[in-house]
């Protein structure tokens, strides 16, 4: 059972297989994969918001990937409706919170997070 570590706690994961034909699971293209807000089915019950990428869809699944507190890439198949996807204003604030305070002004020099360059 996978498990993933986020803002210090440990989650154990489902990660359902998607049934039907392959043909049709359709892929982002390479590199221009959405940012997205994803609900992942714990196996405790409940789910946890992870924030990632989606990589492919099909079957009413969306395949979304995040990285955990070790920095570890994490992967599943998640209901399409537990998916929603994040502006960039979103995105940019969520790595705001999630670098060192110590590096952000590095990339966020004077400009609030969520805000155009």
């Amino acid at each position: 059972m996978p498990t993933c570590t986020l803002a210090g706690v440990e989650y154990d994961y489902l990660t359902p297989t998607v049934e039907g034909e392959l043909e049709e699971i359709h892929s982002w293209e390479y590199g221009k994969w959405p940012r997205v807000e994803a609900a992942g089915p714990l196996t405790s019950g409940g789910s946890i918001n992870d924030y990632g990428q989606a990589m492919r869809w099909g079957h009413g699944h969306i395949l979304a990937t995040w990285l955990d507190d070790t920095e570890h890439t994490h992967a599943a198949w998640i209901p399409a409706a537990s998916v929603r996807r994040l502006t960039a204003s979103e995105w940019d604030i969520i790595e705001y919170h999630q670098t060192p305070p110590k590096r952000r002004p590095i990339r966020w020099t004077k400009r609030l997070p969520g805000l155009p360059e």
